[in-house]
């Protein structure tokens, strides 16, 4: 298969394809759904870099366990690129669905996941997806997790106006999930006081 020949590896225990790079890993995943009948398939695209993930999970709260399976950017193809996770996914009722939905999937893979991962592959590519816009919604992340990863990305790019970039979350962190998450981002910002940009 193809995501074989670009140094995808399938990871049982996690379900998902992964590809390892310096510092980061791509992830292509086909999340399975009861599509009543049959099962609908939609392809899932991520990207985890490590350095972010590592400072993320100094504040998360996640089980040691689960923190080298997160993800900092990344979700389902169809909503990335259209806004509607129904209007990418492959549906299998019958044997001659398969073929269909692998065809399908090799495009998806090729056409999508692939360009994707080139773009986005750095922490200074996923601060300008993140921080351009920081008061808009972003397909590539939740309220939380946007924020969260937002700001670790604008921290290490030493980027030119991390403090309004801080003010726009943190203002964000009261009006989201009933302000749980608003001590948790302040316990990231006081970890990353104490950190210098990347060089």
């Amino acid at each position: 298969m193809a995501l074989s020949r670009e140094g995808f590896k399938f990871i049982s225990t996690k379900e998902k394809f992964v590809r390892s790079r310096e510092g980061l890993s791509d992830v292509f995943q086909l999340v399975c759904l009861n599509g009543k009948p049959g099962w609908r398939i939609q392809p899932n695209i991520g990207i985890r870099v490590d350095a972010l993930e590592d400072i993320f999970h100094e504040i998360s709260g996640t089980e040691k366990r689960y923190q080298k399976n997160t993800c900092s950017i990344g979700g389902g193809v169809g909503n990335i690129f259209y806004g509607d996770n129904r209007k990418c996914e492959f549906v299998l009722i019958s044997d001659a669905d398969v073929a269909i939905a692998v065809e399908g999937v090799e495009k998806v893979f090729h056409e999508f996941a692939m360009p994707y991962f080139e773009k986005y592959g750095s922490i200074y590519a996923i601060d300008e997806l993140l921080n351009t816009s920081p008061s808009e919604r972003s397909r590539h992340r939740g309220p939380w997790l946007r924020c969260s990863t937002g700001v670790i990305a604008a921290k290490l790019s030493n980027r030119e106006n991390y403090d309004a970039i801080v003010s726009v979350y943190a203002e964000t962190m009261k009006t989201i999930d009933n302000g749980v998450h608003v001590a948790r981002f302040k316990a990231l910002l006081d970890v990353l006081d104490s950190m210098s940009p990347l060089h």
